[in-house]
C-alpha cells in the first residue's frame, strides 16, 4: 500500500455503495465551520502534521481535535503557531499610580537579586521573533549559543521550559559573568 492509499483510506468516508471520494483534512475543517486558510497539512504512515498560523489558542484544540477523529490516523503532530495576546491595557489610572515614576513602577528580573531596576544600564531586553530559539538569541547576544540557560534562568518567572518561547516574549538579557 503506497502512502497516497494511506491517505486516501485514512481521510475517505467511504460507506458501501458510495462513490470512491476522499475528504481531505482541509474540506473536514471547513465542514466543521473551521477556515483551514494558513494552515498546511503533511501525512506520514497513519499520522498527519498540521502546521501553521491560527487565529487563537481556541482554534487549536479544535482542530487537533477534528484532525484526530480521522479514521486511520493514529498520530496528530500539532506545530501550529496562535500570535501572542497583547497585554492588556489597564483600565484607569489612579491617583496612587499616577504619582510612581517610570523608573519605579518597572522593575526587571535579575538571576542575582531577584529585581534590577529599570534605570540599571546592565538590564537589555529581547522580544522573541518566529522562528528564534533561546540558542539562536544567546549567539546574537552573547556570540556564543551555549549561554542560552543564562537568559532562561533569568526568564523563569515568564518561560516554564527552555524549548518553549513564543513571538512576542519579551525576555531579560543578562550580562554574562566573566
Amino acid at each position: 500500500m503506497s502512502i497516497f492509499d494511506s491517505i486516501k483510506s485514512a481521510f475517505s468516508s467511504k460507506e458501501e455503495g458510495e462513490p470512491d471520494i476522499t475528504t481531505g483534512p482541509s474540506q473536514m475543517l471547513r465542514e466543521a465551520g473551521i477556515d483551514p486558510g494558513g494552515l498546511e497539512f503533511d501525512f506520514g504512515a497513519d499520522s498527519i502534521t498540521v502546521a501553521g498560523e491560527i487565529s487563537d489558542e481556541s482554534r487549536r484544540q479544535e482542530i487537533l481535535d477534528i484532525l484526530a477523529g480521522t479514521p486511520g490516523i493514529t498520530a496528530v503532530h500539532d506545530n501550529m503557531q496562535a500570535p501572542v495576546p497583547a497585554p492588556a491595557e489597564p483600565e484607569d489610572e489612579t491617583e496612587s499610580d499616577a504619582a510612581i515614576s517610570p523608573d519605579e513602577a518597572v522593575e526587571l528580573q535579575s538571576p542575582e537579586s531577584g529585581t534590577r531596576d529599570a534605570g540599571d544600564s546592565a538590564a537589555r531586553t529581547y522580544t522573541v521573533q518566529s522562528g528564534d530559539t533561546l540558542w539562536r538569541i544567546a549567539e546574537k547576544m552573547y556570540g556564543n549559543g551555549s549561554s542560552y540557560m543564562k537568559i532562561f534562568e533569568a526568564n523563569t518567572g515568564l518561560l516554564e521550559d527552555p524549548d518553549r518561547i513564543f513571538p512576542g516574549q519579551e525576555l531579560v538579557i543578562p550580562e554574562l559573568d566573566d
